[in-house]
């Protein structure tokens, strides 16, 4: 009789729409003009996905960031060599300091399974990158500076941090029975002795 036209879709797919939808034309521009200006060449006018995909090019530029690391990628069109390359460029980058929930999975460049990770990753090793040289640019906002918890001296050479102790919700031992709360009863409103 009548034709119903629900749209189905699983959440695999919901959630693999998002991602795709984050790896932007703009921002994988200015990844890519950030990795020329780093690396000091022309990536050409290839996607920026094809850019990585061996591996070298994130190699040569954990190399230029931090030369004491000195990556040795090597070029091949095996596809085991080239993720050894892109593995290299991960475990540098997190002994760089790049948080585990900024990194990308191999197969996420290797095989484009989730290309706005990737992107995520090279906006976080910028910022890692400035903090270590203040010569690279960042993509996207800089990092933080952690502030210290001051701290009030009470007696030289003593300190106490700078909250109290009824900030965070202690009490002075009161509980349920000290308070005279009691469950599961007839609650009054005037108190009885």
């Amino acid at each position: 009789m009548f034709e119903s036209a629900a749209s189905v879709s699983n959440l695999d797919q919901d959630m693999a729409e998002v991602r795709r939808s984050k790896y932007d034309s703009k921002s994988v521009q200015e990844a890519k003009q950030w990795l020329g200006l780093v690396l000091e060449a022309d990536l050409g006018p290839e996607d920026l996905m094809d850019i990585l995909k061996d591996g070298t090019v994130l190699c040569s530029l954990v190399n230029k960031v931090n030369p004491s690391i000195n990556l040795r990628p090597k070029a091949s069109r095996m596809p085991f060599v080239q993720m050894e390359n892109i593995s290299m460029f991960l475990k540098a980058a997190s002994n760089m300091g790049l948080p585990q929930y900024d990194l990308f999975q191999t197969v996420d460049l290797y095989e484009g399974k989730d290309p706005a990770q990737v992107l995520q990753t090279l906006y976080s090793f910028s910022r890692q990158a400035n903090q270590m040289n203040s010569e690279i640019p960042t993509l996207g906002p800089k990092l933080g500076q952690k502030r210290q918890t001051p701290v009030r001296p009470t007696k030289p050479g003593v300190g106490i941090p700078a909250w109290n102790t009824a900030q965070y919700g202690y009490m002075g031992g009161a509980s349920q029975g000290t308070e005279k709360v009691v469950f599961s009863k007839r609650r009054d409103i005037i108190n009885k002795p």
